[in-house]
């Protein structure tokens, strides 16, 4: 397991095993996805991962028909999937795609070869068990880049905004931000201090 100094951190790793597992989370009898659909669960990918320092963990990603949450509520877990996969430039635009690299070894086992020794980063999150109230860590999800990006300050956003338009290359028009606002455009306002409403709150 990944231990981190912090709530949430970003671990640069290093991909030792990857192959196809049983589903961690197998579909109950009757559940049914956000579109009322039964759900089918067919396997997992498993990617283990090892950091610099020779920690490990796992990364399981389902290939079934549940729907995500939130903003994910709209994707199939197969779909959540291949775009992780994708995120970490493993190509893969389907699921055929996918199974045409798995790979059977010698103890007739699935792995698929071409994801391991990849590189990415794992952005590790610790939580605590209700049961025991031990604290454990978990890959939340894998990328190339992790969780952190760089906020901009106001007078950074001014001056990219302010910023002459590059020039455009021959036969293509002029890209970027307008060096002013355009006719009816409003300039940026000022950024907002104290207390900010609620749209949804009631007045």
């Amino acid at each position: 397991m990944f231990k981190i100094t912090s709530d949430q951190q970003d671990v640069p790793c290093t991909i030792v095993d990857a192959y196809v597992a049983e589903c961690k989370f197998p579909a109950k009898q009757g559940e049914t996805n956000g579109r009322g659909e039964f759900v089918a669960c067919y396997y997992d990918v498993v990617l283990q991962l090892q950091d610099a320092i020779g920690n490990t963990d796992v990364w399981h990603g389902e290939i079934s028909n549940r729907t995500g949450t939130g903003t994910k509520a709209h994707l199939y877990r197969i779909d959540m999937t291949l775009q992780t996969l994708r995120d970490i430039d493993f190509n893969v635009q389907n699921l055929a795609e996918l199974e045409q690299q798995f790979v059977a070894t010698a103890d007739r086992m699935i792995s698929i070869p071409n994801l391991i020794n990849k590189t990415c980063t794992a952005v590790v999150v610790k939580s605590v068990r209700e049961s025991d109230g031990r604290e454990f860590c978990n890959v939340r999800y894998l990328n190339k880049g992790g969780s952190s990006a760089k906020r901009l300050s106001y007078d950074e956003f001014i001056a990219r905004r302010s910023a002459p338009a590059p020039a455009a290359a021959p036969g293509y028009p002029a890209a970027g931000y307008p060096a002013a606002p355009a006719p009816g455009y409003p300039s940026p306002a000022a950024p907002a201090t104290g207390r900010v409403q609620n749209p949804y709150e009631k007045r």
